[in-house]
């Protein structure tokens, strides 16, 4: 039954591509002129970053700009909108949107998008073919692909995640989507039959052609029998690939290569400025595996404020979420500290969500 239901679902994924890849041939996006009306009804509100370092601990933190508009495209390189009145359309730098609030087209993407945010990710993944192939404009489609690739991070099956990050992958993904990579940020409880799933998927994806594609495959293989080659293909994306969010992540999963005893020489100040420098929704991954990395070397004093970042600062990543504030709250309580281990694991209840066991 599960090689059944495994067969179906890589036949939903070739759709799915096929799908991604039929939405190339479609017409030029509007002109301003050419938008009805009642298309500034309800718009798209977008947050852009200034550039810069995004440390928490700067003095002078990044700014954040709100925009709404009809969002004509979004991919890695432009946001292109018109707002409401204008005559010409606006383009404002995709790769520092670091939120954005469609202004769906359909009931059907605004359905999906209401689920996920409700952590119902068992009818995200279940409905979310639908709401792709109902007519969305293809940066929708990407979002509602990005939210299912999140739910079945959620869900522990990084096997079907990643089956739904290669699609993604292969469009001109804007870089705020890139965080759903489902890489191994540290997180440890996955049925062995999915990681072994996902590890011989990986040996086909360290092959491919994308670097986000081979990313996700080496960082699945450095715990196998292929780490060396695994290591190599991650040394050499962290240099040359041509994404930067792909390079600092390759950085970050090469973290998992040094030995805890040299954590705290000058890995540590380097990793910590390695990880400021992204988009802080981008932070979440690195952030969870330096946290682990961190427990692994006996410093849980420094691992557990770093948990803790993830549960103020990246409640919307369930898995790693949750996850953190289990080790912050056990980190706690082994220090003596109950009173706050306790406050901390409360924080679950804002977490509670369907079953997350796949039907």
């Amino acid at each position: 039954m599960q090689r059944l239901a495994g067969n179906s679902f890589f036949a939903f994924a070739i759709g799915l591509l096929t799908c991604c890849i039929n939405c190339h041939t479609r017409a030029q996006s509007p002109t301003p002129q050419e938008l009805p009306s009642s298309a500034f009804d309800k718009v798209s509100k977008i947050w852009i970053a200034e550039p810069g370092d995004t440390s928490l601990n700067r003095w002078d933190p990044r700014q954040l700009f709100e925009d709404t508009g009809v969002v004509l495209e979004w991919d890695s390189k432009k946001t292109v909108l018109v707002r409401a009145s204008a005559t010409n359309k606006t383009t404002i730098p995709g790769d520092f949107v670091v939120r954005i609030e469609p202004a769906w087209a359909n009931a059907s993407g605004e359905k999906i998008h209401r689920w996920f945010l409700e952590r119902q990710y068992q009818s995200v993944v279940k409905n979310g073919k639908e709401a792709i192939n109902s007519g969305l404009p293809r940066w929708q489609q990407r979002v509602i692909l990005a939210e299912m690739i999140e739910s079945y991070s959620a869900m522990r099956k990084p096997n079907l995640a990643g089956i739904l990050f290669v699609s993604l992958a292969k469009e001109d993904c804007p870089q705020l989507l890139l965080a759903t990579i489902p890489l191994p940020w540290g997180e440890t409880s996955f049925a062995d039959s999915d990681l072994s799933r996902i590890q011989t998927l990986s040996e086909d994806w360290i092959a491919q052609e994308s670097d986000a594609v081979q990313l996700l495959g080496a960082a699945w293989l450095i715990s196998g029998a292929k780490r060396l080659n695994a290591i190599e293909t991650l040394e050499r994306l962290a240099k040359n690939a041509k994404n930067p969010i792909v390079s600092a992540y390759a950085r970050a999963q090469l973290w998992r290569t040094v030995p805890p005893a040299e954590i705290l020489s000058e890995r540590l100040p380097r990793w910590l400025a390695e990880r400021d420098k992204l988009l802080l929704p981008l932070q979440a991954g690195p952030t969870m595996l330096l946290a682990e990395r961190l427990q692994q070397a006996g410093l849980s004093n420094l691992a557990i404020p770093e948990w803790l970042r993830i549960a103020t600062m990246h409640g919307d990543r369930y898995h790693l979420a949750t996850k953190a504030i289990s080790n912050a709250s056990a980190g706690l309580r082994s220090a003596g500290r109950i009173e706050e281990a306790d406050r901390v694991q409360s924080l679950l209840d804002q977490y509670k969500t369907e079953n997350l066991s796949p039907k």
